[in-house]
């Protein structure tokens, strides 16, 4: 995976979560889910506001790896980037590094089978928590069909 591209697209989403996300649920309002293929990158599906950086998650995967990496940004280092679908909840293992700006980069390695991302890629439906706050991801519209594809490309 190209990891300095992940954390380039990641960087103004520290600011993001850090102003929008404050002991609370938050759900973004004109954010969704977006789908980039290049042959060199594989596939990335990001959640964040059209035409811009602002990017809450991001999965990455070379086609057919069955491998994702699960990339966010956290005001705080965490141990892990904990994700949850329906009632599947997952704590992925994850390695901060510090942004140029405030806040951290937090990257897992996950499969694309994983309990709580195939059941995202079944519902559309996903939340990000970190620590007391919850960022409700979830597909609308003409989503699902990206996340369809994403998902089917990195089966391995």
């Amino acid at each position: 995976m190209n990891r300095i591209a992940a954390m380039t697209a990641l960087t103004a989403s520290v600011l993001l979560l850090g102003s929008c996300m404050h002991g609370q649920a938050y759900v973004a309002g004109d954010m969704g889910w977006s789908l980039h293929e290049t042959p060199e990158e594989g596939a990335k599906l990001a959640y964040g506001a059209p035409n811009s950086d602002n990017v809450a998650l991001m999965l990455i995967c070379q086609p057919a790896s069955g491998e994702v990496r699960v990339s966010t940004a956290a005001m705080q280092a965490a141990p892990a980037i904990v994700l949850k679908s329906g009632k599947t909840e997952a704590a992925l293992p994850a390695v901060a590094t510090p942004s140029m700006g405030e806040g951290h980069f937090l990257e897992a390695d996950a499969r694309a089978n994983d309990p709580v991302l195939a059941s995202f890629a079944r519902t559309g439906d996903i939340v990000l928590v970190q620590g007391k706050d919850r960022m409700k991801l979830s597909a609308k519209g003409g989503d699902r069909p990206q996340i369809n594809k994403f998902f089917a490309s990195c089966r391995a």
